[in-house]
């Protein structure tokens, strides 16, 4: 345990051995690796009480991985009287904070129950940290925000419930689906004259295909001038622990596409076996005509009942493709929270510059702030902060 504190209330007893909402909230701070079982029974009691913690990403497991793999990972324990009540779990270089795996992690927030009142601010100042830069927060819309906040985004992620099978969802969707379906089945048509049967590959393990979705991947990366998220030392190691990891724990599944004996997409996705998280998708550029991508995914929801997926989460955007497979959307938010010291004063004032240049002239202050942060996050080191500050300025160039 490194940090504690209390916030104020009015102490009260308790209601059917429940705490009283009435009696004060105590923090404590501990290493991700520190915590008892009794406690990551709690955290998984919490997220299983909540809908909004569907996402595996919420799972103690995904947590406790990338802990194994950086130094800087911990988490925040909210206490009324003797019971925890909330867990937020972050890394850190010194008092600049981010979600825990950032920015791998596609959701994050706090572990709580959905009726349960907890303020970010005060958990993040009880850890003693200065800033807390998220990307895709689920939750503002449920409790007032703190003043210390500034939202940059709020966007939608696309959500697809297959509980019911895919005949049922697909039923379901609208006309704007159905053209651009049967669009895509005479891609499909084309693509099986030309280049031979469609072939799926289910929980694919298949190092080499492994290999050549993360090659695909980084050069996606290069060719778009986004940073390569896959270069840090720790981001591929942690994909490969999570494939290898047993299929009755969190995991993930990887879905390949071949046209005869070519392999031409690969879906890679975070699963607690109920939801998949559709997390590194790439295909081979030669093939895009045919629009392999969507192939493997109308694909995996025809298998999502064999495969045990109740949920599809194609992630944060339901611009493009992703707005005709969204039935369940989610709302995110994007910023960051200014708490205190110099680095809490730095960030709101350095926020307030981005805001007024993304208003008088152009996106470049966000831009350059949201890849310094990308990479920051990757390598929290000085070397590595230092890259990442020109790194972001010549990318604006």
């Amino acid at each position: 345990m490194i940090a504690t504190g209390t916030n104020g209330g009015t102490a009260g007893g308790r209601d059917g051995g429940r705490p009283s909402s009435l009696a004060p909230l105590s923090y404590s701070v501990k290493r991700l690796g520190e915590l008892t079982l009794p406690e990551r029974r709690n955290w998984m009691r919490l997220r299983a009480s909540n809908p909004a913690l569907y996402s595996p990403y919420f799972d103690p497991a995904y947590s406790d991985h990338v802990a194994s793999l950086r130094e800087d990972c911990h988490v925040v324990l909210a206490k009324r009287e003797r019971e925890i009540i909330g867990f937020l779990p972050y890394q850190s270089a010194g008092r600049f904070a981010a979600p825990i795996g950032a920015p791998m992690t596609d959701y994050h927030g706090i572990i709580k129950a959905a009726d349960t009142p907890l303020c970010l601010y005060d958990m993040l100042k009880a850890a003693g940290l200065g800033v807390y830069n998220f990307g895709s927060l689920i939750g503002i819309n449920t409790e007032a925000p703190p003043p210390s906040m500034t939202l940059r985004g709020q966007h939608e992620a696309a959500v697809m419930d297959v509980s019911q099978g895919a005949e049922v969802w697909r039923e379901g969707r609208d006309g704007s689906y159905r053209r651009s379906l049967k669009s895509l089945r005479r891609r499909i048509r084309k693509s099986e004259s030309e280049h031979g049967e469609r072939r799926f590959v289910y929980n694919c393990k298949d190092k080499t295909v492994f290999e050549t979705l993360m090659k695909w991947k980084r050069a996606q990366f290069k060719t778009t001038g986004k940073y390569d998220v896959l270069g840090a030392d720790w981001t591929l190691p942690l994909l490969e622990r999570l494939w290898e990891a047993p299929s009755h724990e969190l995991h993930c599944d990887m879905h390949a596409l071949y046209f005869g004996e070519t392999l031409v997409a690969v879906d890679f996705g975070l699963t607690d076996g109920t939801t998949y998280h559709s997390w590194i998708v790439a295909y081979d550029g030669d093939y895009a005509p045919y629009s392999p991508g969507l192939q493997l995914l109308e694909g995996l929801i025809d298998a999502a009942g064999e495969l045990g997926y109740a949920k599809i989460d194609l992630g944060a955007g339901t611009d493009g493709y992703k707005k005709n497979y969204s039935t369940d959307p989610i709302e995110v938010s994007s910023g960051f929270v200014a708490v205190q010291g110099a680095a809490g004063k730095f960030i709101s004032v350095y926020g307030k510059a981005e805001r007024f240049g993304e208003r008088k002239l152009s996106d470049l202050p966000g831009k350059l702030r949201r890849r310094y942060t990308q990479i920051a996050n990757c390598d929290p080191s000085f070397s590595g902060r230092a890259k990442a500050v020109a790194e972001a300025v010549f990318r604006q160039k």
